[in-house]
């Protein structure tokens, strides 16, 4: 029975389908743009936040929740700051599920 329960949980766990999507990074002087792709074959529900860091050391972000994005097209966030203080990196954590 409980060789069972372990077969059973692991496969509910890789049925989930969670996976973190391809991303690419664009970082201008007042604005960082990370564009979420989705390459399966399945429409996917993402989550998650983009990050821009200043010069100064500030870092602001932007959410998205529960997005949905279809097979083969993509989702930008942006961050934006002022022109007197311009981005020096980007990065985001963002999780999909089928």
């Amino acid at each position: 029975m409980k060789k069972f329960f372990v077969v059973a949980l692991f496969l509910v766990v890789l049925s989930a389908g969670a996976f973190i999507p391809q991303m690419s990074f664009q970082v201008r002087r007042d604005v960082a743009i990370v564009r979420v792709f989705n390459q399966t074959y399945y429409p996917a529900v993402c989550s998650g936040q983009a990050f821009g860091y200043t010069y100064s050391g500030l870092m602001l972000n932007a959410w998205m929740n529960n997005m949905a994005i279809y097979p083969g097209q993509w989702v930008d966030l942006y961050v934006y700051t002022n022109y007197y203080d311009p981005f020096v990196n980007a990065n985001a954590s963002i999780f999909c599920n089928h």
